[in-house]
């Protein structure tokens, strides 16, 4: 008996956005006088962007200045319409995703998103890669009371699904991503970065591969409830 519903991360795992989040968040932060690298953005992966907004403010320009005017929602706008416009005209889809996609629907499995990004960000995604004939519905952790690790956005998923949590899997590139999905009681896939993930704990992870055409190359794996291998 297999799997009746797919639960995908977004950004990194369905689309390479990843490095154009981090040239957003590097031009955004840059005009505040925040010099970031990609090492540095990368201390932020999982995180909503008003999370990633207060995390680098209370890093610098919060713990030296006593002005706090500084607007958590207005710098979280910019860069997400700094990224928004780089993924509209960027984005790919990252290595394996639609024969991945293919296999689940072939599979009859319900497919849908559970993202830390914003709806409108979800929809250029689903628009940019033409993910319409695959996933039914989205979620955005930004609609939710608290952002990755926190499990909310799966657990809204969940609700919506109305399935059993042990029919659904999960696949995640983040460690905080993985941490909110198996707190959902989710069986997580996990995809890390290439190059980062040895340099991160994905132990909380179900399962970890290389990349999701490692996944497909385990032909049972969809297709067992209980799969064990790790690759």
């Amino acid at each position: 008996m297999h799997w009746q519903a797919a639960i995908f991360d977004m950004d990194g795992l369905l689309v390479d956005s990843e490095p154009l989040w981090r040239r957003a968040e590097q031009k955004v932060f840059g005009e505040l006088g925040i010099q970031l690298n990609d090492e540095l953005c990368r201390q932020t992966t999982g995180l909503g962007t008003e999370d990633t907004v207060r995390y680098w403010l209370q890093r610098t320009l919060w713990s030296t200045q006593e002005d706090r005017q500084i607007e958590v929602d207005e710098i979280a706008h910019q860069l997400r319409q700094q990224a928004l416009g780089l993924i509209q005209s960027e984005a790919r889809a990252m290595p394996g995703v639609y024969p991945l996609l293919e296999r689940c629907r072939e599979l009859g499995m319900t497919m849908v998103i559970a993202s830390g990004s914003s709806m409108e960000l979800i929809r250029a995604v689903i628009e940019r890669l033409e993910l319409h004939n695959y996933i039914s519905s989205y979620f955005s952790a930004a609609n939710e009371k608290a952002g990755k690790p926190a499990p909310d956005v799966y657990l809204r998923a969940l609700s919506a699904l109305r399935l059993p949590t042990e029919k659904c899997i999960a696949f995640e590139d983040s460690v905080r991503g993985v941490e909110a999905a198996r707190a959902a009681n989710l069986y997580t896939v996990a995809v890390p970065e290439q190059g980062i993930g040895f340099q991160q704990d994905f132990s909380a992870a179900s399962l970890v591969v290389k990349d999701l055409r490692t996944l497909l190359s385990m032909a049972p794996f969809l297709n067992d409830t209980q799969p064990t291998l790790l690759a």
